[in-house]
């Protein structure tokens, strides 16, 4: 049967005792949980040594803790029902370094032999999926909460739009930074408008991303600047999902839409592509839409 493994870690500023118990007590994984999100009406079951879930969205499932050292390391046993039966076996290190913890999260998971072609990409969408539960647990321990809130509008008329702005390309783990510094330049040669961004390729298992930045306008200009383009966006309907808290956690808003697309809430327009408008560009709290075309 074709293997899955992922492996990801994150330092958090707290020693390794009071990582341990957050993590250990299961009444703390919904808050941090990076699928339970998309799922709001699911009310997981939890006990000591037990946690379950059923939801639309979410699937079906439960884990056990299998064994644990104290402060040390826990392995859980981890069972899917739905979408589809697997077992996995999970893992949380914990090893304290100079009053902070390096936490490693990790999963070996064996695949259905019919989804063998599915491996490489389950893989790099888990280690995303990884990264975003330990970057919010690791902001639920370190500040007590979590800033980042999803609310599911639905679907939608979108009237179209067009605007001036910049086509670049880049690795996922650098998107974050590299999208304020292109809409910056932007706005610095346009600064009217309203900021959006149309994402024209997504490939997690290489790591890539290609986007065209830019700002709407009401007329577009006689000339446009070097390396600037139009960037148009047709009228269609659109599935949303609005994200209000920093951008390093708006992975969140596409991981719930899109989970919400592969649950069969809503048909999504693959041919089309997807893309985001910044309703508040507000340092701290910025507002996002999250547009997924519909058929």
């Amino acid at each position: 049967m074709p293997k899955v493994y992922v492996s990801r870690s994150i330092r958090i500023d707290a020693p390794a005792e009071r990582v341990f118990s957050k993590v250990r007590h299961f009444k703390s994984w919904p808050k941090w949980s990076p699928w339970l999100l998309a799922d709001p009406d699911c009310s997981p079951e939890i006990h000591r040594d037990r946690y379950s879930w059923a939801g639309r969205i979410s699937g079906v499932g439960g884990m056990a803790v299998r064994s644990e050292k104290q402060n040390e390391s826990i392995d859980y046993d981890l069972v899917f029902e739905k979408p589809f039966r697997s077992q996995a076996k999970v893992g949380m290190i914990f090893v304290e370094e100079n009053g902070r913890t390096k936490l490693t999260w990790t999963m070996a998971l064996k695949l259905p032999i019919f989804l063998f072609w599915m491996r490489k990409s389950m893989e790099s969408a888990m280690a995303m999926d990884y990264d975003r539960g330990l970057l919010m647990l690791k902001s639920l321990i370190e500040t007590g909460g979590i800033p980042s809130r999803l609310s599911f509008e639905g679907s939608e008329e979108f009237p179209g739009l067009s605007g001036v702005g910049l086509r670049r390309n880049c690795r996922i783990d650098e998107m974050t930074g590299r999208m304020e510094g292109d809409l910056a330049k932007v706005r610095e040669r346009y600064p009217a408008g309203v900021g959006y961004c149309v994402y024209d390729r997504w490939d997690p298992v290489k790591g890539a991303v290609s986007y065209r930045i830019g700002v709407c306008r009401e007329e577009l200009p006689d000339g446009i600047a070097d390396d600037f383009e139009v960037i148009p966006i047709p009228a269609g309907r659109v599935y949303v999902v609005k994200h209000t808290g920093p951008y390093r956690f708006l992975g969140n808003g596409w991981a719930a839409g899109m989970m919400r697309g592969r649950s069969r809430q809503f048909r999504h327009a693959r041919m089309f592509p997807p893309f985001e408008i910044y309703e508040v560009e507000d340092e701290k709290n910025p507002v996002v839409k999250i547009c997924l075309p519909m058929k």
